[in-house]
């Protein structure tokens, strides 16, 4: 059966015959092989090429095998694989080879049939590890994207905040949050029905992808609300990047035949460094904080976060249509 991806074997020997025997035998196996004659040529080959196995002498003019072995396996992908070949068979010999980081040390002279069912093994082996790397890593994608949005979810959101707030206090770097939410949505579903309601949020959500920039993390907080970190952001270039994306959803036509023809936002952001801010949860709540103050002064605007709005709130005439505190569903 046809392999849909190129099974990459690099060959570091300085016998030149040897290197001509091992491709042949490599391609004979089903490899694409890479050549090299010393350490420094075989250290360009294993951290510029892709490769799937290396098959590397244990003498070489310009240094040690193992030295190479070591590179290989240093941050090496777990579906890769290294032989050392070598014409020092000793068991101590053996031993610093696998303590270097080797899978398999073969002696010399090389036995060619056994060597080409080796690197055949090997290849189903390694297929396979790619495989179940594959579907593991959809799996861990399934887990933090949301399924109507395609954004990320709130689980991935949760993670990357504390870990983005973390390095920000620690680097005493600026860092932003925008919490974002679709208004008057309810009427949207009520009006329209669900599957409507699910379509407008779809769309919205990829407004908002193509609005920020590759650094900012979207994901969907709950119900009608997104959340964006904004990584290296003042509070005020948050703001004027918030703005720019409302006015943008604004302006811009739903693709929906039987669908409100416009929807627009309220966005709440809040920054650190700020006093009022210790913890990854003060900061979602200041930005929360920011949210309602933009949906109780009349929705489609974006309102910072300032630490008297708890005061001005108590006092202000606020819409009785607006929750007292943005309805959550995760």
């Amino acid at each position: 059966m046809p392999h849909a991806e190129p099974f990459v074997i690099a060959v570091i020997d300085d016998d030149p015959n040897v290197r001509e025997l091992l491709s042949v035998i490599g391609k004979r196996a089903g490899g694409v092989v890479l050549e090299a004659g010393t350490v420094a040529e075989g250290t360009r080959i294993l951290r510029e090429y892709p490769w799937d196995i290396a098959v590397i002498d244990r003498r070489l003019p310009d240094g040690d095998g193992l030295d190479l072995c070591r590179i290989a396996t240093s941050g090496a992908e777990t579906h890769r694989y290294v032989i050392i070949l070598s014409g020092v068979q000793s068991h101590e010999e053996k031993m610093r080879g696998f303590d270097a980081g080797a899978d398999e040390y073969i002696g010399k002279p090389v036995d060619a049939g056994e060597l080409a069912a080796r690197l055949r093994a090997i290849r189903r082996t390694v297929a396979g590890q790619k495989t179940l790397l594959a579907r593991l890593f959809i799996l861990e994608q399934l887990s933090v994207i949301d399924a109507l949005t395609q954004v990320y979810n709130y689980r991935f959101f949760d993670t990357e905040i504390r870990r983005h707030f973390d390095l920000a206090v620690r680097h005493r770097r600026a860092m932003a949050l925008a919490m974002l939410d679709l208004d008057n949505f309810k009427k949207v579903n009520d009006t329209f029905g669900h599957r409507i309601g699910d379509h407008v949020l779809a769309e919205i959500s990829t407004m908002i992808t193509q609005g920020i920039r590759s650094s900012d993390i979207l994901a969907r907080y709950g119900g009608e609300e997104f959340a964006i970190i904004l990584p290296e952001t003042t509070l005020e270039e948050a703001f004027m990047l918030s703005e720019r994306l409302r006015v943008s959803i604004a302006a811009n036509s739903l693709d929906l035949s039987n669908g409100p023809p416009r929807m627009t936002v309220s966005i709440g952001v809040a920054a650190v460094p700020s006093p009022q801010i210790d913890t990854p949860s003060q900061l979602v709540e200041a930005a929360d904080r920011a949210l309602y103050l933009a949906k109780s002064e009349g929705r489609n605007c974006v309102r910072r976060f300032r630490p008297e709005s708890e005061n001005r709130r108590d006092s202000r005439q606020v819409d009785p249509n607006v929750p007292d505190h943005p309805i959550l569903v995760r």
